[in-house]
């Protein structure tokens, strides 16, 4: 028999050999090792220290050798292995229908919008392009008292959201299945969460393998990263209420959103988390520079 500490060295150190990216939710080998041994075993997430004198079972040894598996061979994101992923407070089930969330637009919502909303208590906060749902449940989670949607085309991570939205059981919660925001009545939301799709042609041709197993609806936005930003930019500017704000994550489409919008005072903003390429505009802002042409919904 082997203790759980033998098996997390010994996991730690294939991963580490594997030629592996990280970045999926974890951020090294040890990470991953933690992760891949305790679900194996069945156990929480949170075990501690405690069990590293243990014996694993026959049974997660054999469960954690399929994982590796996949993780080295496959190239499989732990995330998708185990079946979900932590973002802040929460747990999510994760699967290829969505993004494994890791978004830095987390440290935004831990961190109350402050000092860019700080109108009391937003009515409505949107996440849109949710996938998996993981950006608006924490912040339905962190604010009870505010009305949040989530909002997807893929019917296929709208799923994955509303059993998300399910688990989580916060009754201040509707998933809804839309092009954008274009359900949306105008000035109707005071917070717009928005992890679009915005990796450039060149960066999708070099992403590492893990990446591939992800949906490329949720991360492909042409030549330059910003075929659905345009979109939501001219969609934000109507249902955004006058004192609402939009953040918005490109990564490194960020060069090229600046580009663009010469005349819009982006705020470029450092996280908690980590992560770059995020921004957070004012709905006056963008009103003073987007054209409204063509912009109406169908409003919720």
């Amino acid at each position: 028999m082997a203790t759980f500490r033998e098996i997390l060295i010994t996991t730690e150190s294939r991963l580490e050999a594997g030629d592996l990216h990280f970045g999926h939710g974890y951020l090294d080998a040890h990470d991953e090792a933690v992760a891949l041994v305790l679900a194996a075993e069945g156990l929480d997430p949170l075990t501690g220290s405690e069990i590293l004198d243990l014996d694993v079972s026959p049974e997660g040894l054999e469960k954690l050798q399929g994982f590796l598996r996949q993780r080295l061979e496959d190239r499989l994101p732990t995330a998708y292995i185990i079946g979900y992923a932590a973002l802040g407070a929460l747990t999510f089930w994760c699967d290829d229908r969505a993004l494994v969330p890791r978004s830095p637009l987390m440290s935004v919502i831990h961190e109350g919008y402050s000092p860019w909303f700080d109108h009391s208590v937003p009515k409505r906060i949107v996440d849109v392009c949710c996938g998996g749902g993981s950006l608006g449940l924490l912040a339905a989670y962190h604010s009870p008292e505010t009305s949040v949607l989530l909002l997807d085309i893929d019917n296929r991570a709208l799923a994955l959201a509303e059993a998300n939205r399910r688990t989580q059981a916060l009754p201040n919660t509707l998933c809804v299945q839309a092009n954008l925001l274009a359900t949306l009545a105008p000035e109707s939301v005071d917070i717009i969460l928005a992890n679009p799709p915005y990796v450039d042609a060149e960066d999708m041709a070099n992403l590492p393998r893990e990446f591939h197993h992800e949906p490329r609806i949720a991360l492909a936005a042409g030549d330059d990263g910003l075929d659905l930003v345009h979109e939501l930019l001219r969609q934000a500017v109507y249902v955004l209420s006058p004192e609402g704000v939009l953040f918005l994550e490109v990564g490194n489409s960020a060069p090229a959103l600046i580009a663009s919008y010469p005349d819009i005072a982006f705020t470029w903003l450092e996280l908690a988390s980590g992560g770059h390429g995020v921004c957070v505009v004012s709905a006056s802002e963008l009103k003073a520079s987007i054209d409204l042409t063509d912009s109406g919904s169908s409003q919720v």
